[in-house]
């Protein structure tokens, strides 16, 4: 946009006005252009001093494009964040602190669909297309219940949101990259197996952990036929670090939605069979509701039923050809409700109700005596997702900045009384009880993306990290990253319970949370952020002392190079 005029700038043309806002463009509207690949590994530019122990691979993931162009020259505009076309990031950190980064698009299949149509088809998450007539949305609903949708194969789907190592069943391949083999002398130097995306449906791929190169697509279904007529399951597994068990909880729309709560474990026999699986539990309820993630302890599994709730049973989806527009109206009379899932027993055992919110992330989850502990970003409403068109993120002058979230905590009391009552009748749902909200973090210190010590998950803790928006810089959405100390606000200290790090004109990512080795204090490690750096129009890898939250190294991109706002990330060590 045109820099705005003041009485000494009257008399300027337009012509030098464009030019001047062409030189000089908005610099938050870099985290939304389209991204090139950059295929071979190549190295970044570090300041300041890594930490000697600091060895291992960061990965990311999120939209990488946007805006495509046709053989014919027509221009193709995707509409929102959450549907740009997925493009993965890997960011090496090396013995004496060298740092290398490449990136590789994996929904290649997929673009070239819309690049042939001349437009976003299918169903997608966000993307509206005001020319379908009533009869279009009517024969392709038919069309899709009658005869399926289009097999998913190759990389003809969005899977973008975040990559999980390990999953069970997935053998180690046999076949891996001649460059992964020649960089660790043919012996593997993590405990990485091998790499999953996830993504909000019963769709999962496999990645080569070093090419980003994508290898299959593959279903809960492929697992196990009962799950392969699943629709959605959260984007957010939740994985045992002891165990090494993965959870999710797969939904499939109907008159009565049907939520399973699913375990999957390494067969016994060996890494070269098919993983057990196991529904632990099937909760039945009037309300299909879109989840991006839910909450687990050492003990139970916690379904976080929120407000988000899909029209028609679901069939809404097929309807308006996308998530958006089929959300339901947020009903203050609905309440948000709490399933909790024995995990040793397999059985849903206690619900718990409270206000209606909204939330993408849950941030940590405990069992402490006889309660549970539930940790979450909350909005108000699932209107936030609206929030997120590119274009309303592309306006410097009239753009609307999101929902902000903020930090809450609940409590699910006397778990042990509840079970025991919901055995006398196990054919009926547990009665519901009352959550207690312990407390919120105020809404000026808003939260989102969170982060912990990964040595404290599904633990009590004390740290959370995660990007605030401060107000200060002229961004629509976050310029901080935020560390909030858990037990001062607990005390009702919230002034002092939050430390920052910003930059101006700098938007951060999700900050990754990694340990010094051997170390005693919960907060003793470094934060790994990816920051787009609006002034340069590029972006470094930035490291900060999780302590302090004060810079200790960057590794800077090529000029020109920039990896856009992206979801999330990963970091596994050396």
């Amino acid at each position: 946009m045109p820099p705005r005029k003041d009485k000494k700038k009257a008399r300027r043309t337009s012509s030098a006005i464009q030019e001047s806002a062409s030189e000089k463009p908005w610099p938050f509207a870099a985290g939304y252009d389209n991204c090139p690949e950059v295929l071979e590994s190549t190295p970044l530019t570090v300041k300041g001093t890594i930490p000697l122990w600091l060895e291992g691979v960061l990965y990311r993931s999120g939209p990488g494009t946007y805006d495509l162009e046709t053989e014919s020259g027509k221009k193709v505009h995707i509409q929102h964040w959450f549907d740009g076309l997925t493009q993965l990031h890997r960011y090496e950190i090396k013995k004496g602190g060298k740092v290398s980064y490449r990136s590789r698009n994996t929904s290649n299949d997929l673009r070239e669909r819309y690049q042939k149509a001349e437009a976003v088809t299918g169903v997608t998450f966000c993307h509206r297309d005001p020319c379908k007539t009533i009869f279009n949305k009517f024969f392709t609903t038919f069309k899709t219940a009658t005869l399926g949708g289009p097999p998913i194969g190759g990389t003809n789907t969005n899977v973008a949101v975040i990559p999980t190592p390990n999953f069970p069943g997935l053998m180690d391949r046999e076949d891996r990259s001649l460059e992964e083999k020649s960089a660790t002398g043919g012996k593997r130097k993590t405990g990485l197996r091998n790499l999953v995306m996830n993504t909000d449906g019963n769709v999962l791929q496999e990645i080569d952990p070093v090419t980003l190169e994508p290898i299959r697509l593959f279903t809960y279904g492929d697992i196990d036929d009962s799950l392969s007529a699943s629709n959605l399951a959260p984007a957010h597994p939740c994985v045992d670090p002891e165990t090494g068990e993965h959870f999710t909880v797969l939904l499939t729309f109907g008159p009565t939605a049907v939520y399973k709560v699913v375990r999957t474990r390494a067969s016994p026999k060996g890494t070269h069979h098919e993983p057990d699986l196991d529904v632990l539990a099937e909760i039945h309820s009037p309300r299909p509701t879109y989840m991006h993630s839910f909450a687990m302890t050492k003990r139970y599994v916690v379904v976080t039923h929120w407000q988000c709730d899909f029209a028609a049973w679901g069939v809404s989806v097929l309807w308006y050809g996308n998530a958006w527009e089929s959300f339901k109206a947020q009903d203050p009379n609905i309440k948000a409700t709490f399933y909790v899932v024995d995990r040793d027993r397999g059985r849903h055992v206690a619900t718990f109700e409270c206000d209606p919110y909204y939330a993408f992330h849950t941030i940590n989850a405990y069992d402490e005596d006889d309660d549970i502990y539930v940790d979450l970003a909350a909005y108000k409403d699932h209107t936030v997702i609206g929030d997120y068109y590119i274009d309303n993120l592309r306006n410097e002058a009239s753009g609307k900045s999101p929902q902000q979230a903020v930090l809450r905590r609940y409590k699910l009391g006397k778990i042990s009384k509840h079970a025991a009552l919901s055995a006398l009748s196990p054919k009926t749902p547990p009665k519901p009880a009352p959550a207690e909200v312990v407390f919120q973090l105020d809404e000026s210190i808003n939260f989102e993306l969170p982060s912990i010590n990964p040595s404290r998950y599904l633990k009590s803790y004390q740290y959370a990290y995660g990007v605030n928006r401060s107000g200060v810089n002229k961004t629509l959405i976050y310029d901080r990253i935020i560390k909030v100390d858990l037990h001062k606000v607990a005390k009702g200290d919230q002034k002092s319970s939050a430390k920052f790090w910003i930059q101006d004109q700098c938007t951060p990512s999700e900050p990754v949370f990694v340990p010094t080795p051997n170390a005693t204090k919960e907060d003793d490690g470094v934060l790994l952020s990816i920051v787009l750096d609006g002034r340069s129009r590029t972006g470094f890898m930035l490291i900060l002392n999780a302590q302090t939250m004060e810079e200790i190294a960057r590794a800077e991109m090529p000029k020109g190079k920039i990896a856009p706002h992206n979801f999330h990330g990963m970091f596994i060590p050396n």
